[in-house]
Parts: structure tokens; C-alpha cells; sequence
């Protein structure tokens, strides 16, 4: 199993959402990046609708800003 497929199910019990943690996996491990969803998505291997859903479920919970 590589390192990008280890799964932390605690964390994904916590957070509710696999997808959730792969996002904010790569926003810390990306430092402050301007990123929109559909680089994002490429990025991190998914659906480019999962992902805009998801970054705006992030900024109504004030977990990143759009700019």
C-alpha cells in the first residue's frame, strides 16, 4: 500500500468524509496555495463536482476563504 493510499478511518469516522480529508491533507501539506476546485481535483484525484461541493461546505465552516 503507498503512502498516498493509507487509510486513517478514525479520522474519517471524525471528519465524516474521506473526501474532506483529502482536501485538507493537501491544503496543509501545500502551505497557503491559491488553488481553485478543478486544479484541486486533478490534484488530488477526484471528481471536480465532489470537489467544489466539498471547498464550499470548507468555506461556509470558515475552514478556507475564496478569493
Amino acid at each position: 500500500m503507498s503512502k498516498s493510499q493509507i487509510r486513517y478511518p478514525v479520522l474519517e469516522k471524525l471528519f465524516n468524509s474521506r473526501l474532506r480529508i483529502k482536501v485538507l491533507k493537501f491544503l496543509f501539506r501545500n502551505g497557503i496555495a491559491k488553488v481553485g476546485p478543478r486544479d484541486l481535483s486533478r490534484r488530488i484525484q477526484e471528481s471536480a463536482d465532489v470537489v467544489i461541493r466539498e471547498m464550499k461546505n470548507l468555506e461556509k465552516i470558515g475552514v478556507v476563504e475564496k478569493d
